[in-house]
């Protein structure tokens, strides 16, 4: 299961599922897992979008889910969403969609 550290970080990467209409994504944190490598690396790849989209709702000054600061829970779910998927056995999925951003 994916643990995080804050239970905002979960509202906020179902914020960008929801605005990106990525009902994958969606699925994926509510079941708290991916099902195999496919999963893995499409989950890696969101994180990264959704990296660039919260960059642009930083530069904007938009609150989501209450907050400004993303950049600090961009890192919070960084490390739970790595410290999963290397648990997992899907750390090269990580590193690939990583490298790709």
């Amino acid at each position: 299961m994916i643990k995080y550290r804050f239970e905002e970080e979960k509202d906020i990467i179902l914020h960008y599922a929801n605005f990106l209409n990525d009902q994958k994504t969606s699925l994926i944190i509510s079941k708290g897992m991916v099902s195999d490598r496919g999963e893995a690396f499409y989950l890696a790849k969101f994180f990264w979008s959704m990296v660039d989209l919260s960059v642009e709702d930083i530069e904007e000054g938009r609150l989501v889910c209450g907050y400004k600061d993303l950049a600090a829970w961009n890192e919070y779910i960084m490390n739970s969403l790595r410290s999963y998927l290397r648990s997992s056995g899907y750390a090269d999925e990580w590193e690939r969609a990583t490298d790709q951003s």
